[in-house]
């Protein structure tokens, strides 16, 4: 689960939270780097799982188009290692991250219950049709990364600018 709890103790929690970025110009300079340290953290684990995401949807997908070209004992075969595999996607963000994921075990067993649930961690028992399902299923729930992300994008620049203020005004 990405969304972020009310009153919930995860980062994301917290990150996401109105009370946050409420009175930054009341807080220290080093108050308000910590939260976009934490903010910009959180990003990178989203933008983490995110690719993960990613790159099993893709994988799918070119599995299925190539379903005619390959015998079913490969395509499982294919989507067995896949599933299996933790290789890293390359980001696809415009933004430039300065941190690594953290957490990435934690991050990693997410996404692979996020499999299991939908039923691809055994892709032999399934048709076609079931994984296209499962597909859309993936799809979805990148889109709700997607989304909580760009929450965390606002966060992070409602923080450097007031940052960038507190700098501007130090130096006129």
């Amino acid at each position: 689960m990405v969304r972020p709890m009310p009153g919930g103790r995860r980062r994301i929690d917290r990150v996401l939270s109105p009370e946050f970025v409420a009175g930054l110009t009341e807080l220290s300079m080093q108050e308000v780097r910590e939260r976009r340290q934490d903010a910009m953290q959180e990003e990178a684990d989203l933008s983490y799982v995110r690719r993960m995401l990613q790159g099993r949807i893709d994988i799918l997908d070119q599995e299925l188009s190539d379903g005619a070209v390959v015998s079913d004992e490969e395509l499982v075969a294919r989507l067995t290692r896949a599933m299996v595999s933790h290789g890293s996607v390359q980001p696809t963000s415009s933004r430039h991250l300065t941190m690594e994921p953290s957490r990435l075990a934690e991050r990693r067993r997410y996404v692979e219950r996020l499999i299991a649930d939908i039923g691809l961690s055994d892709p032999s028992t399934m048709t076609p049709d079931e994984v296209r399902r499962a597909v859309v299923r993936l799809t979805e729930q990148e889109r709700e990364v997607s989304e909580v992300r760009s929450d965390v994008h606002a966060v992070i620049d409602a923080l450097t600018a007031e940052l960038a203020s507190r700098y501007r005004d130090t130096t006129d």
